[in-house]
């Protein structure tokens, strides 16, 4: 196997419909979370005005095996914790953040939504996914 981090490219969802869930139609099960995420740095494309990310822009995120998260939000804020996966869903404890931030993933026919899980809100859209940690988070 070739040791270049492995790039799978998802659809990017046109810009008009950033704020608007409405491709999402499954919502990933935790068997599938855990393939998705277990050590690989997901690109989340954030709308402008979420937390760390005024203009909004990508983030990338590492869910590293061992059960660490690094995120590097669009403003520059590096992000520290922990993650797990809870009922079809990831929550991360963030060490300079925010704590039991949970999120949903849903596969729709243009690519994934990540969603706030309790407040079913839209947090951004994941433009591709890397194996491993070629940001070095």
């Amino acid at each position: 196997m070739n040791s270049k981090a492995l790039i799978v490219p998802c659809i990017v969802i046109a810009a008009g419909m950033l704020g608007t869930p409405a491709n999402a139609d499954e919502v990933m099960n935790t068997s599938q979370l855990s393939a998705l995420v277990t050590g690989n740095t997901l690109y989340v494309d954030v709308p402008a005005g979420a937390p760390g990310a005024p203009d909004g822009g990508t983030a990338p995120i590492y869910y590293a095996k061992d059960g660490s998260a690094t995120a590097l939000l669009p403003a520059g804020l590096k992000l520290v914790g922990s993650w797990t996966l809870e009922a079809d869903q990831y929550c991360i404890d963030w060490k300079n953040g925010p704590q039991n931030s949970c999120s949903r993933l849903m596969r729709g026919a243009d690519g994934f939504v990540v969603m706030d899980a309790k407040l079913g809100e839209l947090r951004g859209l994941v433009t591709r996914i890397a194996t491993g940690n070629p940001e070095n988070l």
